[in-house]
């Protein structure tokens, strides 16, 4: 909830005097868009102002950055009458703003800012005197004339502008380019249609395009901004600046007299390149010449005039270059003291970027320091947002100028500036405000100098109304500070016409019309009332609309609980809550587990340096204030079940979460850490060996030297575990995206263990624990870079190049994919992981297709196939041989199959809806309990084991609960709900830490669990927590790795297609169904009445001249397209076009970036399940029961859901692991032959990790030597049937096999002594798999014709 406090914050303010007195003022900016009625507007863009009606005062209107949505009040774009009483009246229906972009118009996204809806320029185009209101979208704009009547109407097309115009239209600027005294208007373009465009005002209430005709023409299309009209060499004509984004230089546009423009900006020095975005215009140093700010990305430019038709870059110099992302900037003298402060708005949702601190600048030249200072917290006005336009104007008419700052993820802040208010009876602070007519200029004087003098100083102001995605029209103001008497008012009309008032008065609004003299207007500040303002207080007025401190609250009760806590603990803290209120707690640096609501809550903490908890009491009247208290964390009241291992494999989790998603990079962090962690423990074992350190392993050598700890067995354990895991975690992360977070992390936990991080020492032999974790984690890292991952290039690949060009989702213009049955890239103008991460380039690269060329853990050289392509190897480990592959020729058994599955893709996406009225039991009464043995060994026999049309697969469920031997409770949700929680969940981890490192944040759940004991695979003694955690996290480790090569090595061979590219490339062949159609293709998508069907005429899909018909269409999840706030809209499930689908997963992400065949969240589960199941000894979660409880319209990312609290169950690990893989099926990302065949080798790899792990907790390293032999068969894919196998007796018993187990006769054996190798040949063999049995050992061997 809101906080809602008013903040008031006083600032001195001295102007001094010229003999030595001064003034105090207060200056005071306080909140009030609750209160003056603009609390609706949220998640908006431009915003302009302008008197609209003709009354004297300023109206709003302010652009929604949605696509407009009946049940989404904020997607509406708003015009606001002020009513000069301190408050605005929404007319927008009245006037007639409706229908301004709706789906219908089929918006681009776009980067260029958040939405679809961008910026509201107004002006006079036909000089009637009623300003009139430009608009500009994706794709779209629209003129709106004011009929002076309070309403407006759209006349875009009869004036000559195209209502759609393929342009991502971002800025719009009016001006009078070729001084005929009518508006001309400049539209920006962020590349998207190959050039930005000026339309010249014909004075008939027509434009025409003469970007052309005057030189504008872009050689080469830009990412523009903002236009802004000013006559830089002032010979007359408006020249004009344009602002590009990226690195591109912005344009600065030289006025030919009217007749055409020449582009010179380096000539002036206004070629900036920042990334370029918003342009304010200001005589700052009061040195009576103009300079130009303009925002950018973590830098801004500030433009200063030399004098001499030339800008040079000082922003430096005054300390007000990088304010963070940064969007719109106004240049207005806010504190009256006769200079123009800065204020930029900041912060985007971008990358790791989000919410970041508006800035204000106080300009102190006018107090003769040639400077800026921050007073931005001084202030109040530092808001943490996501802002995008900052509006400076006199909305009450009390002389001075408040701010309004539009949001893209939140509501616009309002800001009166109290430095005078309405019922002020004297004033210390002087202005001055100009009203500009036109009349051989143009009428909204636009492109008018001002230059007023006093006794003491010259300000000038230039009239334009320019700014991010806005153009007002409002007068021009001057602060005076102390100034009572103005000697003149020079003012340079556009036409060139100048004219000179004297003696004006301060304080006073005047009137100039174009060479007719002067009015003084008689306009009264608005009346306001004074009361209680926050809806939230118990005497709130409604009718008040200026705070005057007379809020009351609920009585604020403090927060009871431990404030010095440790790393992980779990805490309790309780608040006095009255009877019949509620507590809504927030709390950072932890998480809620349960109690939110009420008096009593239990809070997990995280590793943090503080935690913080706020709370809020509400009943069904009002609340009370806030109360916080922050929570000291460490270790100093660590619990002893929490070890070092934990805590580091915890930071490690969470630097995952921070760093690109990548399941196979981080399935090897895992696994190094591990055995980091692991062999340490058992160096100072008595019976437990090391994995790596000491060893030979794969070729790489280590030594390990006797030594005698300095310190206890424990101390020195956990010392060299910490400087071991904080080098190798430093040196994984260094580049990290999250950074600086997860290094932050890093350094906490060292910090609080009292280590020193500069200890660099790698010579342990003295008994330095220190020294020993450094040299075990350089041992690590020097493995690691010769492990063949390719660690040192960044991880990239060596020789896969995919043999599909990439497929532009945003693009109507793709070709024909080359190869139905290969991986298809994907290109997005911007690709983020689900790690939320911006990964470079829009065409992410096949994430390790070579994978299998890394050093295993327990993986067998009798489990690896290599074959070679292009004349490259690719190793593959448990080849499960080819999946379905459709003929774009015939039809077939395994074109049926393809078609099949990924159509059951579609089809499962049209349960994605929790309005459908189909609930689900989802307990392990129902869910659950499927034996391996079950699982269908054929493609064919994939439909009898999966629901295609309902969704599911076979399940017997759990009759009772074992631990507790009752029947588990029935969970009935909305299919819906389940299917999307799953989606999500099972996605990359709850936060990201890729499905291996989700595998270990369930194995700490286990650890955790109050039922759970340690004793490993559920025997003997019960172990402590290190030696549990170093040890489990050592075989899961292993796993996951052994998991990621195994998957990635099949992923990387077969280059198997997703369902994205598949279902796309099927439909844009046509349908298979029916060769009578003249769509018939026999490689196009099948028909299926209800789920998959043609367009016909009369289809709201075929399109306004029937464009569509003939086309297909999907009854499926609708998509992003209907989604304009993700934390309110739901796409739901509907008809789409079936060239538009997409999976369920977030619009910039779409689907991973690698093959699809096999489903590594499939491998890496059925091995977690298993690998769990061996170490605890049982297959069941503790107690039975497994649970995530996904919180009603909160835990769903990219729409909203679910619509009730789904609690997700498993009873066994497995039931677990078969629901992940069912997760990727609704989630659009595999279909079924991805699953199946990744399932059993994530149960091969299981049961050859844990054999393979024993025996190091054991001391006994006795395992089958044959593990040791590189023992080869080649070549494999057998040539000729004939195969070699090295390292060979002549004794030795060799057996041939196919995979029903029939005997192969073998031809011929021949024993070469001098080689130790056997050749065996066979008779013609027919293409397969088969298996080569040397001694009891098994070889896969491929066949092909």
């Amino acid at each position: 909830m809101k906080n809602p406090l008013v903040f008031r914050i006083l600032v001195i303010l001295f102007f001094g005097c010229g003999w030595g007195s001064f003034f105090l003022n207060a200056q005071v900016f306080e909140r009030i868009e609750d209160v003056v009625g603009l609390s609706v507007l949220e998640k908006n863009n431009g915003i302009a102002v302008a008197d609209y009606d003709r009354d004297n005062d300023l109206d709003i209107f302010v652009v929604a950055n949605a696509v407009e949505d009946s049940d989404d009040p904020s997607s509406f774009s708003r015009l606001f009458r002020n009513n000069n009483d301190g408050t605005f009246t929404d007319v927008t229906e009245f006037a007639g703003f409706v229908d301004l972009l709706t789906q219908d118009d089929n918006p681009e996204e776009t980067l260029a800012q958040q939405g679809f809806k961008f910026s509201a320029s107004w002006g006079d185009y036909n000089n009637d005197g009623f300003p009139d209101l430009f608009l500009t979208y994706s794709l779209k704009v629209q003129l709106w004339r004011n009929l002076g009547n309070g309403t407006f109407v759209n006349v875009t097309a009869i004036s000559g502008f195209d209502s759609t115009d393929n342009c991502m239209n971002t800025g719009a600027t009016w001006f009078d380019y070729n001084n005929d005294g009518l508006l001309d208007i400049y539209i920006s373009d962020w590349n998207r249609c190959g050039s930005n465009s000026l339309y010249r005002n014909n004075g008939n209430n027509t434009f025409s395009n003469v970007t052309a005709d005057l030189g504008l023409i872009e050689t080469e299309s830009r990412l523009s901004y903002t236009p802004f009209p000013v006559d830089i060499n002032e010979d007359g004509w408006m020249d004009l600046i344009v602002t590009n984004d990226v690195e591109d230089a912005n344009y600065f546009y030289l006025n030919q007299s009217g007749t055409s423009f020449i582009e010179i900006a380096q000539t002036y020095g206004l070629d900036s390149m920042i990334d370029d975005m918003g342009i304010a215009i200001s005589d700052f140093d009061l040195d009576e010449d103009f300079d130009f700010f303009i925002t950018g990305i973590d830098e801004n430019a500030l433009l200063e005039n030399n004098g001499v038709l030339n800008f040079s870059e000082t922003s430096a110099n005054y300390g007000i270059g990088g304010t963070g992302w940064s969007w719109g900037a106004r240049f207005a003298d806010f504190d009256l003291d006769t200079d123009e402060d800065l204020f930029v708005v900041n912060g985007y949702d971008f990358f790791s970027r989000g919410a970041e601190q508006n800035v204000y600048f106080r300009n102190l030249h006018g107090q003769g320091q040639p400077m800026f200072e921050d007073a931005s917290v001084e202030l109040g006005l530092n808001a943490l947002t996501e802002s995008v336009e900052a509006l400076d104007f006199d909305y009450d008419n009390d002389g001075d100028l408040d701010i309004i700052v539009t949001n893209g993820d939140g509501g616009v802040l309002f800001y009166e500036n109290k430095l005078l208010n309405f019922d002020d009876t004297q004033s210390t602070l002087n202005w001055l405000k100009v009203q500009l007519e036109g009349t051989v200029s143009n009428r909204d004087a636009i492109g008018t100098e001002l230059t007023l003098t006093t006794s003491n100083t010259v300000l000038k102001r230039h009239h334009s109304g320019v700014g991010f995605f806005s153009q007002s029209l409002k007068g021009v103001h001057f602060g005076l500070n102390d100034i009572t008497d103005i000697l003149s008012l020079q003012v340079k009309w556009p036409s060139g016409l100048i004219e000179t008032y004297n003696d004006l008065a301060s304080n006073t609004t005047v009137k100039l019309t174009e060479g007719q003299g002067l009015e003084v207007l008689d306009i009264l500040p608005s009346q306001k009332i004074y009361g209680c303002t926050d809806p939230l207080s118990c005497s709130y007025n409604p009718d008040a609309n200026v705070n005057d401190g007379s809020c009351t609250y609920i009585e604020s009760q403090p927060i009871v609980g431990s404030l010095n806590s440790s790393f992980l603990s779990v805490e309790t803290y309780s608040y006095n809550l009255n009877a019949n209120s509620t507590a809504n707690w927030q709390v950072q640096g932890g998480e809620i587990l349960s109690g939110q609501g009420t008096g009593s809550i239990t809070v997990r903490w995280h590793i943090e340096d503080t935690g913080m908890l706020t709370v809020v009491e509400s009943d069904s009247q009002c609340s009370s204030l806030e109360t916080s208290v922050t929570v000291d964390l460490g270790i100093n009241t660590l619990s002893p079940d929490i070890s070092i291992a934990r805590l580091w494999n915890e930071a490690l989790l969470q630097a995952i979460r921070g760093d690109f998603a990548r399941p196979t990079v981080h399935a090897r962090n895992l696994f190094h850490s591990s055995v980091a962690m692991y062999d340490i423990w058992a160096i100072y074992d008595n019976v437990a060996e090391p994995y790596l350190i000491g060893n030979s392993l794969n070729g790489f050598d280590s030594s390990l030297d006797a030594f005698t700890p300095n310190e206890s067995i424990d101390v020195s354990v956990e010392k060299a575990i910490s400087y071991a895991m904080y080098r190798l975690l430093t040196h994984r992360f260094q580049n990290s995206p999250g950074v600086e977070s997860s290094q932050a992390i890093f350094d906490l936990l060292m910090q609080r263990y009292g280590y020193d991080t500069s200890v660099s020492s790698l010579l342990y032999q003295d008994g330095d624990a220190a020294a020993l974790g450094n040299y075990v984690a350089q041992t690590l890292i020097d493995y690691g870079l010769q492990d063949g991952s390719r660690e040192a290039t960044g991880y990239d690949n060596a020789y896969y190049e995919p043999v599909n060009a990439p497929y532009a989702l945003d693009s109507n213009e793709n070709a024909p994919i080359n190869d139905p049955n290969r991986w298809q890239p994907l290109g997005l103008d911007t690709f983020i992981d689900q790690g939320g991460n911006l990964v470079d380039g829009n065409v992410p690269p096949f994430l390790s297709p070579e994978w299998g060329n890394v050093f295993s853990f327990a993986l067998k050289e009798e489990d690896k196939v290599t074959y070679e392509r292009e004349g490259n190897q690719f190793n593959v480990f448990h080849d499960p041989s080819d999946p379905p592959y459709i003929s774009l020729t015939d039809s077939n058994a395994s074109s049926d199959q393809y078609k099949w599955g990924f159509t059951m893709v579609s089809v499962w996406q049209s349960h994605l809806d929790p309005f459908d009225g189909v609930m689900w039991d989802i307990s392990p009464n129902s869910i659950g309990n499927v034996d391996i043995s079950t699982f269908p060994t054929d493609f064919a026999d994939y439909p009898n084991f999966y629901d295609y049309f309902n969704g599911g697969s076979t399940s017997a469920g759990h009759a009772l609960n074992p631990i507790t031997g009752s029947p588990y409770e029935v969970n009935m949700v909305p299919r819906g709900d389940y299917a999307r929680v799953l989606a999500e969940f099972w996605a990359d981890g709850p936060d990201s830490e890729t499905p291996p490192g989700h595998w270990f944040t369930i194995l700490n759940y286990v650890s955790d669990h109050p039922q759970f004991e340690r004793r490993f695979q559920g025997e003997g003694a019960i172990l402590d927590p290190l030696e549990w955690d170093v040890k489990s996290y050592f075989v899961l480790g292993g796993g996951m790795h052994d998991s990621a090569i195994a998957a990635w090595s099949v992923k990387g061979w077969y280059d198997y297609i997703r369902p994205i590219s598949a279902i796309r490339s099927m439909v844009e062949r046509g349908q298979s169904t029916d060769s009578n159609l003249d769509n018939y293709d026999v490689g196009g998508i099948p028909l299926i009445d209800g789920y998959i069907e043609i367009i016909e005429e009369g289809d709201p899909l075929a399109g306004f001249v029937n464009q569509y018909v003939g086309d297909i269409k999907l009854f499926t999840w609708k998509g992003h397209d209907f989604i304009d706030d993700t934390d309110t809209d739901m796409a739901g499930v509907g008809w789409i076009r079936a060239d538009e689908w997409y999976p369920y997963q977030r619009p910039t992400f779409v689907t991973p970036p690698f093959a699809g065949y096999v489903s590594g969240h499939s491998t890496y589960s059925r091995a977690a399940a298993e690998l769990l199941t061996m170490m605890t000894g049982s297959p069941f979660f503790p107690g039975g029961l497994g649970e995530f409880v996904a919180k009603q319209n909160e835990f769903l990312v990219f729409e909203e859901g679910p619509s009730v609290d789904v609690v997700l169950q498993w009873a066994t690990y497995r039931d677990a692991s078969d629901q992940t893989s069912l997760s990727r099926i609704w989630g659009g990302i595999h279909p079924p032959a991805d699953d199946i065949p990744g399932r059993f080798i994530g149960q091969a790899v299981a049961e050859d990790t844990f054999n393979f792990a024993l025996p190091y907790f054991e001391g006994n390293l006795s395992i089958d030597e044959s593990i040791f032999i590189n023992q080869v068969a080649f070549p494999n894919p057998m040539i000729n049937s004939q195969i070699t196998v090295s390292n060979t007796l002549i004794s030795d018993s060799i057996k041939f096999y196919d995979l029903r187990g029939r005997d192969i006769p073998v031809v011929s054996k021949n024993f070469d002594s001098n080689s130790n190798s056997t050749t065996i040949r066979f008779n013609d063999l027919t293409s397969g798999l088969y298996v080569l049995v040397v001694n009891g050992n098994s070889h896969k061997i491929m066949v092909r014709d």
